[in-house]
């Protein structure tokens, strides 16, 4: 399974890539995500422990690749590697979005305009 998720979407698809019963997820890609926050604040379950201060929570096997697009500027997107651990011991990919200044401070909902932001997904899901 390949999921690309907005928002809220990426905490649900986080969730359910590492819930006890998982969807397994080869490539996820979230933008505009607050999956780390949340878990920090509240730890999420399923198969994941609580945060602890510097100890990074291990993701399952079922959760395989992550990439977390997040805008400086957007206050609802969070960084995921400080937070997470994929299986293997590697990073989520975190990638920070330019602020475009046509978008003024209203950023969350930029992410669907940018070319980038799209050729993320498409380079992450395989496609040509």
């Amino acid at each position: 399974m390949r999921i690309a998720a907005h928002s809220l979407g990426g905490v649900v698809a986080v969730d359910m890539a590492t819930a006890t019963v998982p969807l397994w997820t080869d490539s996820l890609v979230t933008f505009g995500s607050q999956a780390a926050f949340f878990h920090v604040c509240d730890p999420r379950g399923g198969q994941l422990t609580p945060y602890a201060e510097s100890t990074p929570v291990h993701l399952p096997a079922s959760l395989n690749r992550w990439t977390n697009l997040w805008e400086p500027l957007d206050m609802l997107a969070f960084a995921a590697a400080k937070v997470f651990r994929l299986h293997d011991g590697t990073t989520p990919l975190d990638l920070a979005i330019s602020h475009q200044a046509s978008t003024g401070m209203w950023t969350h909902s930029a992410y669907w305009e940018l070319p980038h932001v799209a050729s993320v997904i498409r380079d992450a899901m395989g496609g040509d």
